[in-house]
């Protein structure tokens, strides 16, 4: 006898029964992809602009007075002790120029405050290109001692300090940049270093003083 319910090959289900549904599929999840694609666009457009700027960078120029035309140093300048070789170096009191950027850099003075004493160099910098450029304040500069030890700029409450910003073509801007002296200034050679925070080029341009 044969089962009635029983199911044969090629017939049609039974009323209200039907064939068993493929599973659902999932759905990808985007947001994991933003979250590191987003940084990686960023990054790389951070790379891409720092690489421009260490492109663009120009052989440094160094000039001793306001009527003398700058002209390249033969052997990067005066000597001092952990000189690089790719830095460039002038006398404190005269003027370098690079990524069309004309740094000029006074010898240090001591100045003396409520907080301490600090050694100070007065710095002026001028856009002798015909486009607007930036400059940065103290983060870019340091000051090496004659014990070889390099300190990082420091704030001093009577000194108006160099902010940070943009120069049109032909604008300049001039602040202080001071350095810890509350332990003396002992004689010997101090040197105000410029390095861009903000460039991959490690090349330094620097300012030899006498004390």
């Amino acid at each position: 006898m044969t089962d009635p319910n029983q199911s044969h090959p090629g017939q049609p289900y039974p009323q209200d029964q039907y064939p068993p549904q493929p599973p659902a599929k999932k759905k990808r999840k985007v947001w994991p992809w933003i979250i590191v694609g987003v940084p990686i666009l960023i990054f790389g457009g951070c790379t891409v602009a720092m690489v421009s700027a260490v492109g663009g960078d120009k052989d440094a120029a160094v000039s001793s007075g306001p009527g003398e035309a700058a002209a390249r140093s033969a052997n990067g300048g005066p000597d001092f002790p952990g000189k690089l070789n790719k830095d460039t170096s002038a006398l404190a009191g005269d003027t370098i120029t690079r990524d069309n950027l004309a740094y000029t850099v006074t010898p240090l003075e001591q100045a003396s405050s409520v907080i301490g004493n600090n050694l100070c160099s007065n710095v002026t910098i001028k856009n002798v290109g015909d486009k607007q450029n930036d400059f940065n304040g103290y983060l870019d500069w340091k000051m090496q001692d004659p014990n070889g030890a390099i300190r990082d700029a420091t704030f001093a409450p009577d000194k108006e300090l160099l902010n940070s910003g943009q120069l049109a073509p032909g604008g300049q801007a001039s602040g202080s940049v001071c350095f810890d002296a509350r332990q003396g200034s002992a004689p010997g050679t101090y040197v105000v270093l410029f390095n861009d925070t903000f460039s991959l080029s490690s090349d330094r341009i620097a300012w030899v003083n006498t004390l």
